[in-house]
């Protein structure tokens, strides 16, 4: 079985990432905590507001973009055999 890397996969996993670091990283008021918890990880992705912005929105089709907010997440699609596709999907072994 291959993992799902697809847009609103990506969107799910940002949703939950910046909650537990609101709740870990920046517990001070929720909503300048997911400010900051959004900066950090997009910071960490090094892409440009609006390509995080339609990463957020499970929008972003680039493959190279959504592998560079996957690692920022620690999580690398290449080392699981699967390649991100600019059109929103997968390549891999049993990539659907």
């Amino acid at each position: 079985m291959t993992p799902d890397f697809s847009p609103l996969m990506l969107k799910q996993f940002l949703t939950l990432r910046v909650a537990m670091m609101v709740r870990l990283d920046f517990p001070s008021q929720p909503r300048s905590g997911e400010k900051a918890a959004l900066a950090d990880l997009r910071k960490r992705s090094h892409l440009t507001r609006d390509d995080f912005d339609l990463a957020c929105k499970g929008q972003l089709k680039s493959g190279v973009k959504r592998a560079k907010i996957w690692a920022a997440l620690w999580i690398d699609p290449a080392g699981l055999g699967v390649r991100l596709t600019d059109d929103g999907g997968q390549e891999g072994d049993d990539a659907a």
